[in-house]
């Protein structure tokens, strides 16, 4: 597997039972079923293409009758009884909420939710934050020229993040990473592009854009006032 599969593998509790979502080729369910995972294992995905690479990887490995294959969009067919955990990645931050807008049963402190967003993180943390789930954990890492972000999720939570915070990832939680720094210096960098293409566009359309960037911006540099210091 690549450094960000392994990421999520390495965030994986024990439980009775987990679900990959948008499994792909299925390599995190078959690393899974390999290295012991104690419950039910699930893979599941919305076309038949991927699905069928995943049960391909799994006949590979010795592992079809581990693991258990769902055709279908999201958490829809999941056995949310069979599960404790829920892992969501591979797709955009803004197609995870689907997702999870649609399973309104994992609202509920039974499960833990570990979401690697490909883009757009700062939509799915503003999405957990503003209903009712607080982050328990984040995580980055670098792979193929590009930082992702990790984060665990559990109902019944609370979790305040600035506005940079939706962004950059919790200073809480990241702050002694050794990548956090990565991260803050890259979203202090996209934002003041953005920042600068407002500001020297011919008309403003009133919007608090550049208000907002600014601020956020302020936040990147007080948190690296405390990583550099």
């Amino acid at each position: 597997m690549n450094k960000r599969l392994n990421c999520i593998l390495a965030h994986i509790p024990p439980g009775k039972g987990i679900i990959d979502v948008g499994t792909d080729h299925g390599y995190l369910p078959a690393a899974l079923a390999q290295n012991g995972y104690p419950g039910r294992i699930f893979a599941s995905d919305l076309r038949p293409e991927p699905l069928n690479a995943a049960r391909r990887t799994a006949q590979s490995a010795g592992l079809s009758g581990r693991i258990e294959f769902l055709l279908c969009d999201g958490l829809d067919a999941c056995p949310r009884e069979a599960v404790d955990t829920i892992v969501i990645a591979g797709m955009g931050g803004d197609t995870i909420c689907g997702i999870l807008d649609r399973a309104e049963w994992c609202m509920a402190e039974d499960y833990t939710l570990l979401l690697q967003p490909m883009t757009h993180p700062e939509v799915l943390r503003y999405w957990l934050v503003n209903n009712g789930f607080g982050l328990t954990d984040e995580d980055l890492t670098e792979d193929g020229g590009f930082l992702y972000a990790l984060f665990s999720a559990r109902f019944g939570g609370q979790t305040h993040l600035t506005e940079a915070e939706l962004f950059t990832g919790s200073r809480a939680l990241l702050r002694a990473h050794p990548l956090f720094p990565a991260q803050l210096r890259r979203q202090r960098e996209r934002m003041e592009t953005r920042l600068r293409g407002l500001r020297s566009a011919a008309e403003r359309n009133g919007s608090g854009s550049e208000a907002l960037l600014e601020t956020m911006i302020e936040q990147i540099k007080e948190m690296q006032s405390h990583a550099d210091g």
